[in-house]
């Protein structure tokens, strides 16, 4: 058959469409649904952020619990740093939100193996409920309560992008080329480029976890080639926070400067543990993964990420001051 040939082009033009159109309705979805929850916990934010920041224990929890409640790192992070930048807070009082926030955006990565769960356990899959959240999304938004409805209409089209995300990516998987992809990726170095360019260029973090556990459904994913991706996927994600920072004080931008570095040093040394794994070519690195197992190296790194760097916050910190100094 040509692969050329008019119906095959077409079929090929709705797969990708199918694919694009998912992707910005998953994305709409968290952005929706983030402008409505932060509008509902903004001034309860702002004094969390002063009560309970005066340790970094608390930060950690407060940054987690945020970014759960928020559904991004992003937008938590330049809640924070809008409020270093008006001298509500001091940029030493972030440190633990933002290790939090990373530890936060795990919460999307179980809720998107949920998703895609078996049918016994269908009261667990939150698209069980979409009709519901459509409906008093709807109730609200006649009744004038744009952040309440914008809320349940946002979660209601971040489920709606992943089934459609899932559905798109089913034929794709099929394509030899696609096959061929997950081949090269076994190159862990070209797995953490692809892990920040997709997530720089999606701007969601959420939405790279997620393609990569839908791909899982090929049974050819190995923890070889979706542990790069995943910590690329965390250094991408901080491209967010240092877009926020621009045109703000120097303070502020120390939040996003941490961030990243944050990231970046969790990665080499992760990778680093992961090379010597690579070079003894350790067998649990050629297993095959699921959708729940993406969730849990995501949720690991940067649970353990917490662990390594929590006694030496203040180092990085410095380092975070002399950087943004020479800016």
């Amino acid at each position: 058959m040509n692969f050329f040939s008019n119906n095959k082009i077409d079929n090929n033009m709705s797969i990708i469409l199918e694919f694009i159109l998912s992707i910005c309705i998953f994305i709409y979805g968290i952005q929706l649904f983030s402008k409505g929850i932060s509008n509902l916990v903004n001034e309860k934010a702002k004094n969390l952020l002063i009560k309970y920041t005066n340790t970094k224990f608390k930060g950690i929890i407060l940054g987690t619990i945020l970014t759960i409640i928020i559904q991004s790192s992003g937008i938590v992070t330049i809640l924070t740093l809008s409020f270093v930048n008006s001298n509500l807070i001091d940029f030493s009082n972030t440190l633990g939100i933002i290790m939090g926030s990373n530890l936060g955006t795990c919460f999307t990565s179980w809720l998107t193996s949920f998703i895609n769960t078996n049918n016994f356990l269908i009261f667990l899959n939150p698209t069980f409920y979409t009709p519901i959240f459509i409906l008093l999304g709807l109730t609200f938004f006649l009744k004038n309560k744009i952040d309440k409805s914008n809320t349940l209409l946002g979660l209601t089209f971040f489920l709606l992008g992943l089934k459609m995300l899932n559905n798109s990516l089913t034929p794709i998987m099929n394509y030899s080329w696609f096959k061929s992809l997950l081949i090269i990726l076994n190159n862990p170095f070209l797995g953490i480029l692809l892990g920040i360019i997709l997530t720089s260029i999606i701007g969601s973090s959420a939405a790279t976890v997620a393609i990569l556990q839908t791909i899982t459904k090929t049974g050819g994913i190995t923890y070889l080639n979706s542990i790069p991706i995943i910590l690329g996927e965390n250094i991408g994600s901080s491209i967010t926070g240092i877009l926020g920072s621009i045109n703000t004080k120097k303070d502020a931008k120390m939040v996003s400067i941490f961030n990243l570095l944050y990231n970046l040093l969790g990665t080499i040394i992760f990778m680093l543990i992961y090379f010597i794994f690579y070079f003894l070519k350790v067998r649990f690195l050629y297993l095959k993964i699921n959708s729940y197992h993406i969730a849990l190296i995501h949720t690991l790194f940067n649970f353990l990420s917490i662990i390594v760097f929590y006694p030496y916050t203040k180092y990085l910190e410095r380092l975070t001051r002399k950087m943004v100094k020479k800016i």
